[in-house]
């Protein structure tokens, strides 16, 4: 198992550890011979190995408490950076992946903590550990150091074995909480249409089949934990019964051991063994661990937006797209593609479902890398109307306004776009929360909702996907008109479904045989 650590925390922790564990033998080295001169000498032990024991003693539990707290502090550290990455990431994808990208933030991230705050500084304090006390054993008594040598691989070794399966069960028990949690939530959201459809039967079903694989997934972890801790406490009870049997022959049979030695070798000898248990406790804890982070390190490997393919500072137009290759893998969806969005007007992007709509749109915005072309906009204050949306825990008015606008400017887009007499019939108006992805509006009115949180801070730039979906005539009249009055100072790029809007186009393109062709009127 790899300790991805950066050189200089190492060397912190090594001397740190190193530090400690001398301490300790010094502690052990001080109090053998005390022992020794009140067991075999009858006589009251010095004041100097009474006084260094003491600070001997001191001094290992304070580096071992240093060496605690630092390696947590360096732990939240690299936590927080590895989920700023998470973040970042998530900022650059669609919301096809937002949810089980949170899962990965909030959960496996949280999962995986304990490898950077646990199993790493405990690694590398049980190596040193080892090594030093092994080093000890060659000079207080070297039969019980040959013993430790030749027992303690056996510990590392069955938890390799036993680690590596435990791995790849829960890297899948991640991926079935994964699937459990994202069904769960969308139940919750889509309670109503469930109950409304009498499908109560099916879906409980189906949960019950998800918590079923989940289940048998932690219990395969659960049972690999039980058979590992069994082995490891019977080799570490071999291996000390093993040192005491010599150490008792030495003493009563061959009478070739002092004292000072036999105490001090019993002393260290339990040391020995649970530093080997902890290890191994802490290799299967780190495999656990690691499943996690795989499922991070996934997402952290999907293909990441280039940003080098958007330049800014084009004069005459708001956009221009260049010699534009886009598509998915080896499908291209458009080949060797141009576009040019003047600095006003409405420009309707029409074509078949599937055929690269939104990816067209994605591209423009930054979150689709084309393989080969150039995007050049204006500037980068563009508003992007997705068809797709999620609402965080907030109000209304927080929503659109995201802290930048005041009431007054929130309530006169609402109206304009028909909006203010339902939040009237809100309980709390504009300030009603929304919790959970829950809001008290219908299908249009949310439709409405998002486009008011771009169109009040009135971006040189909009780009709409579907902007009049789910609207009934009249409300989509209502908005075709603001539409028609903003597009006189505001590029607007829609992606239109219905031919109405083609009616306050100005220019008309159709995606089809992987060019973008322009169109004239009202053709569709």
């Amino acid at each position: 198992m790899k300790i991805n650590i950066p050189a200089k925390y190492l060397v912190l922790y090594v001397l740190m550890c190193l530090g400690a564990v001398s301490a300790f033998i010094l502690f052990g080295h001080n109090l053998s011979l005390i022992l020794e001169d009140i067991v075999i000498r009858a006589s009251t032990p010095d004041s100097s190995p009474l006084m260094w024991t003491a600070v001997f003693f001191m001094l290992f539990a304070v580096l071992t408490l240093t060496y605690k707290l630092v390696s947590q502090r360096v732990a939240n550290k690299r936590i927080e950076s590895l989920g700023r990455k998470v973040l970042d990431k998530i900022d650059d994808q669609t919301m096809k992946y937002s949810e089980s990208m949170l899962n990965a933030v909030f959960v496996h991230l949280e999962k995986y903590r304990p490898f950077e705050r646990v199993f790493i500084p405990t690694i590398i304090q049980t190596m040193v550990r080892l090594g030093a006390i092994i080093i000890a054993m060659f000079f207080i008594h070297r039969n019980a150091a040959f013993i430790m040598i030749f027992t303690a691989p056996f510990v590392p070794l069955y938890y390799v074995l036993v680690g590596l399966k435990t791995a790849d069960e829960s890297k899948a028990q991640a991926s079935q909480f994964d699937a459990l949690g994202t069904l769960f939530l969308n139940l919750i959201r889509g309670k109503n249409t469930v109950r409304n459809m009498q499908a109560e039967r099916t879906v409980t079903g189906r949960l019950k089949s998800f918590n079923e694989r989940y289940v048998k997934e932690t219990m395969d972890i659960l049972k690999y934990a039980f058979q590992s801790t069994l082995m490891l406490e019977f080799i570490t009870i071999l291996g000390i019964g093993l040192i005491a049997l010599e150490v008792g022959l030495q003493i009563i049979i061959f009478e070739s051991i002092t004292f000072y030695a036999a105490f001090f070798t019993l002393l260290l000898a339990p040391e020995f063994y649970n530093a080997l248990k902890v290890l191994g406790i802490e290799f299967h804890n780190g495999k656990l661990a690691q499943g996690n982070l795989e499922m991070i390190e996934e997402w952290l490997e999907k293909e990441t937006v280039a940003g080098d393919y958007r330049f800014q500072g084009i004069r005459d137009n708001a956009i221009e797209m260049r010699n534009i290759k886009l598509g998915y893998g080896s499908e291209n969806l458009l080949e060797d593609a141009e576009l040019t969005v003047p600095e006003t007007g409405f420009t309707a992007i029409t074509g078949p479902s599937g055929i690269g709509k939104t990816t067209l749109l994605r591209a423009i915005m930054g979150l689709h890398a084309p393989a080969e072309g150039e995007v050049h906009i204006k500037d980068g204050d563009i508003g992007y109307i997705s068809d797709r949306i999620y609402f965080s825990d907030t109000t209304i008015y927080d929503y659109v306004s995201e802290g930048g606008y005041d009431e007054e400017s929130v309530r006169n887009i609402l109206e304009a776009l028909g909006l203010m007499e339902s939040m009237e019939n809100l309980e709390e108006g504009i300030h009603t929360k929304i919790v959970n992805h829950n809001i008290p509006l219908s299908g249009g009115e949310i439709v409405r909702l998002k486009m008011a949180r771009v169109l009040v801070r009135r971006p040189s730039v909009i780009l709409m996907d579907e902007p009049t979906e789910f609207l009934d005539a009249k409300t989509e009249q209502l908005v075709m008109s603001h539409l028609e009055i903003l597009k006189e100072s505001t590029a607007i790029v829609a992606v239109v479904h219905r031919r109405k809007l083609l009616k306050i186009a100005d220019r008309h393109y159709t995606l089809e045989n992987r060019r973008i062709v322009r169109r004239n009127g009202g053709e569709y």
